[in-house]
């Protein structure tokens, strides 16, 4: 494979260890609260019970910027960008 476009590649590369990285920290802490029994769950203040839902938003997110760092990553390897998009 010949890589096309060197920019969009290195941007796919960047792109996609960011979501990478996201799952990878995010991951355990989500495992962590899902491993909490049900009545230690609803022991936990409201606050903590807000972080675990935006570490499933934050986890959702991350799997969307893996996914658009793969297609960026691909496209840099197709003829029709480079001399960018037309």
């Amino acid at each position: 494979m010949e890589i096309k476009n060197n920019t969009l590649f290195f941007v796919g590369i960047i792109v996609l260890i960011l979501g990478f990285l996201i799952i990878v920290f995010d991951y355990p802490q989500i495992q962590y609260f899902e491993n909490i029994d049900l009545k230690s769950y609803n022991l936990l203040v409201e606050e903590k019970k807000s972080v675990y839902q935006k570490l499933i938003i934050e986890f959702s997110i991350g799997i969307v910027i893996l996914v658009i760092g793969s297609i960026v990553l691909m496209s840099s390897f197709l003829n029709r960008f480079e001399n960018g998009i037309r």
